[in-house]
């Protein structure tokens, strides 16, 4: 099955509105909440938790990687949550030390409310971006309990970022891989964000293939279930490698002029495509460095 809209996928976990940005809420003793999207959407996930815990507080935050739409209102939850304990790599905390990344983080967020305003979202924040402290560092293999039977195991997934973590439910057959098996669209196109590596990014997907997935929550827009969840990943290796070789041949077309190499891969994946998107400015950032993780491949970077 695929799912497209907000809901509980299972008694307990619930994929948060609006689904094309996320954050995932799993209930136990310790409930838990993946990713936090836009910062303008802060307060809308911290009601909507608050409302389904019936007034308790979150035990975890994980987050999957440090891009600004996925811990964009990290901060706002930890506000409201100040018991709450956010985990992520140790490289994201390095990266909210830095005056430039924070500002990028500030300036695509901001970007964001523009997204936003199409979701039908009635009360939103313009405050920007805050940087946050992260109170546990995670690494692969690491697992956290947050309830007798519900245990999340941490997989480091590099290639989209240096910094990518997914997080596996074992109990729940669930696995939460935000880009690091790609983002499906509505045509059942799979963008792989190989951003930082390509190969590391296909070795990521392949560190995950034995998992036994009937739950598969994408970064944006996605829960698949059942044969949709377990059929993904060798799709999402296929589309990667699709991506590669036309990206491949447009740098031999365009004689590796960079800006008609984009906007033929532009054309293809994004200005043809209706309805919600990712902002054009995050689109463009990660396209050029997509294409760049290919010239790095080729040996021409």
């Amino acid at each position: 099955m695929i799912i497209r809209q907000s809901s509980e996928i299972f008694p307990g976990f619930f994929a948060l509105y609006p689904i094309d940005v996320p954050a995932f809420l799993l209930d136990g003793r310790y409930p838990a909440v993946f990713d936090a999207g836009f910062s303008c959407l802060g307060g809308w996930y911290a009601d909507q938790i608050n409302n389904l815990l019936e007034g308790r507080s979150p035990g975890f935050c994980f987050i999957t990687h440090s891009h600004f739409d996925h811990l964009g209102a990290v901060s706002v939850l930890k506000n409201r949550f100040p018991d709450m304990r956010i985990c992520a790599h140790e490289n994201v905390g390095r990266i909210l030390e830095k005056d430039s990344a924070v500002e990028r983080i500030r300036m695509l967020n901001k970007a964001g409310l523009e997204s936003v305003a199409s979701y039908g979202v009635e009360t939103i924040s313009r405050e920007p971006f805050e940087p946050f402290t992260v109170d546990q560092c995670l690494a692969a293999g690491d697992e956290i309990k947050i309830a007798d039977d519900l245990t999340i195991r941490v997989f480091h997934t590099p290639g989209h970022t240096r910094d990518c973590l997914s997080y596996y439910i074992p109990e729940k057959k669930t696995l939460i891989a935000s880009e690091a098996l790609g983002i499906p669209d509505y045509t059942g196109y799979v963008v792989t964000d190989f951003l930082v590596d390509y190969d590391l990014y296909l070795d990521s997907m392949r560190s995950l293939m034995d998992l036994d997935v009937e739950v598969l929550c994408f970064g944006h827009g996605y829960v698949y279930t059942g044969e949709d969840a377990a059929e993904h990943i060798p799709r999402a290796m296929k589309y990667a490698e699709e991506f590669f070789s036309l990206v491949q041949t447009c740098l031999a077309e365009e004689a590796g002029d960079l800006e008609r190499v984009i906007q033929r891969v532009k054309a293809v994946e994004y200005d043809c495509k209706t309805g919600s998107k990712q902002p054009e400015p995050a689109y463009l950032l990660n396209l050029q460095a997509r294409i760049a993780a290919v010239q790095r491949r080729l040996g021409h970077g």
